[in-house]
């Protein structure tokens, strides 16, 4: 009888420790694993790769919308683009139309298509954004550039047209005009209200690459005036050598070795 009542005080005593334990794991879980009301503070102070190992923490789980969402933010925030692009597309499989995070999702993804190289998903994002009224700026950018990657100008240009054009300076309408466009005519028109070193600046930035005959063609009436624009020997320098580039690249060799010989006269 006493081994009994000892046994039954021993049990309590073991039942007691491991309830107690079990109530601890609880509460370091809870300090390490957020709710998912703890995740919004962590993306409002910018703590992404705390983020990103917490809700994925949560998501090893149980998987469930909001998780993925903040888990997307946080690799798009550190620079992986693709695992975000899969784990946002995994949050739209999963979230309700009504889920809170959805126009911050489409938002996301709207950018985040066209840098992990998935113009198609920007797209439609961008559409899903604009049919509300939601599209702005900075995704009406990405919109833009993914609808010139699959070749559909015609959307393109409405999309610049009635979003970018008259809510970004004169320098970035150039700066995307003379990346994109073909129109001689538009060109001329984004470049009338830069200065002469913008003009020069922003040219010299299109043929730090290889560009192809057909744009060099269409790039040099815009460079040509320059010539007279400066006085200057060092922008004369970069002048020059902005026209031989271009008349390199349009595959004029005559005036391509004047404006060589000029550019290393004047350096």
């Amino acid at each position: 009888m006493i081994f009994e009542g000892e046994w039954r005080m021993q049990r309590k005593h073991v039942l007691a420790y491991l309830l107690f334990s079990l109530f601890f794991i609880a509460s370091l879980s809870s300090c390490f694993i957020p709710s998912s009301r703890g995740f919004s503070n962590l993306a409002s102070e910018g703590r992404y790769e705390e983020l990103e190992q917490k809700s994925a923490a949560l998501l090893f789980r149980r998987i469930e919308a909001e998780p993925l969402f903040y888990r997307a933010l946080a690799l798009y925030q550190t620079g992986e683009s693709e695992d975000a692009l899969h784990v946002l597309n995994l949050y739209f499989s999963m979230a309700k139309t009504t889920d809170p995070h959805m126009i911050d999702a489409h938002r996301m993804m709207s950018i985040l298509g066209f840098d992990a190289k998935n113009p198609h998903r920007s797209i439609v994002s961008a559409k899903w954004l604009q049919e509300r009224g939601q599209l702005h700026e900075t995704e009406a950018r990405s919109y833009y550039r993914s609808l010139l990657a699959v070749g559909d100008t015609a959307e393109a240009t409405r999309v610049f047209d009635t979003f970018l054009k008259d809510t970004i300076n004169a320098y970035a309408y150039a700066q995307m005009v003379i990346g994109t466009l073909t129109d001689s005519f538009k060109l001329e028109e984004a470049f009338a209200p830069l200065t002469a070193k913008e003009q020069l600046t922003l040219l010299q930035s299109i043929t730090s690459d290889i560009v192809l005959q057909e744009r060099a063609t269409l790039l040099l009436p815009l460079a040509t005036p320059l010539e007279q624009a400066f006085e200057g020997r060092e922008e004369l320098a970069q002048v020059y050598s902005l026209l031989a580039s271009l008349y390199g690249y349009a595959d004029m060799r005559v005036q391509q070795r004047k404006y060589n010989t000029l550019a290393q006269n004047f350096t």
